[in-house]
């Protein structure tokens, strides 16, 4: 009887030494990674260049640029991979990625030093921007802007909280239409643009009436000297290549829109390389 309890308790034992040393391992892996999943931190930084068809246009991305560097087909947020990694190559579609770089040298994050600027504070000193890239299966398409622009400004069914609540100011901004909340807020009764959640538009059309930028801002911000708020500018590659720029920067650079959208542009397409290149893939 003795003997069967000993034998129970040494393999009660084993269970819960395994049970520790998996809870154990589950959190020194988040401890490394953050709370992202493990998939999507060894994504965060790429060792060699990266290469690929970027909406069209073969790109060979220096490793100092990119992160979380994505292809057609890779696993979801917090999916793992199934089967073997592919060789990357120029006929590989790039779906999304981001880069960071210093306005207005274009510099990216290429040693300790530079790292350590970008993360500089306060924000309302720092000229580094972001620039989030999306293609291939997830590009939203031509006009993309025009949409965005329709379903914020005047489409009833996205009106949120405020109906029809955006109205064009009287004079543009920097060479852009300027639209603002027009409405109260009803958990205030205060002018909505005031609210802490609002955000003003910034709109310039092409030649033929589109749009070809979209920038959203914290509101009132940009009038502030080195304001601290965040402004985002939407924009494409197109007719070279389907992909949709994202480039966030801090307000008090709205003045600048036009040469932070122009430097963006230029980055992307300077990573384009003939087809026959020797560089070598992932």
């Amino acid at each position: 009887m003795k003997k069967r309890w000993f034998v129970c308790l040494f393999l009660g034992l084993i269970v819960a030494s395994i049970s520790i040393y998996w809870v154990w391992k589950k959190v020194t892996v988040y401890n490394i990674y953050g709370f992202q999943p493990p998939e999507m931190a060894l994504a965060q930084y790429t060792p060699k260049d990266v290469v690929g068809d970027l909406g069209g246009m073969k790109v060979l991305i220096p490793r100092h640029y990119p992160e979380y560097v994505e292809y057609d087909g890779d696993p979801g947020f917090g999916e793992k991979r199934k089967g073997s990694r592919p060789k990357r190559t120029f006929d590989s579609r790039l779906t999304s990625f981001g880069i960071d770089v210093r306005f207005p040298d274009m510099k990216g994050l290429e040693n300790a030093q530079l790292r350590k600027e970008r993360n500089q504070r306060p924000w309302n000193k720092n000229n580094w921007f972001h620039i989030g890239i999306n293609a291939g299966e997830i590009y939203p398409g031509d006009g993309f802007l025009d949409r965005r622009t329709n379903a914020t400004l005047f489409a009833p069914e996205s009106k949120g909280r405020w109906a029809y609540a955006y109205e064009r100011m009287p004079e543009d901004e920097h060479g852009l239409e300027v639209w603002r909340l027009s409405d109260i807020d009803p958990r205030t009764n205060k002018p909505a643009r005031e609210s802490d959640d609002a955000r003003d538009i910034y709109i310039h059309r092409d030649t033929s009436g589109k749009v070809d930028t979209y920038i959203s801002c914290s509101r009132s911000r940009p009038n502030v000297p080195n304001g601290t708020g965040i402004c985002e500018l939407g924009t494409h590659l197109e007719p070279k290549a389907k992909v949709k720029l994202s480039v966030r920067f801090r307000c008090g650079l709205l003045s600048e829109w036009q040469k932070i959208r122009q430097s963006a542009r230029d980055l992307l397409l300077s990573f384009e390389v003939k087809p026959d290149s020797s560089a070598s893939s992932q």
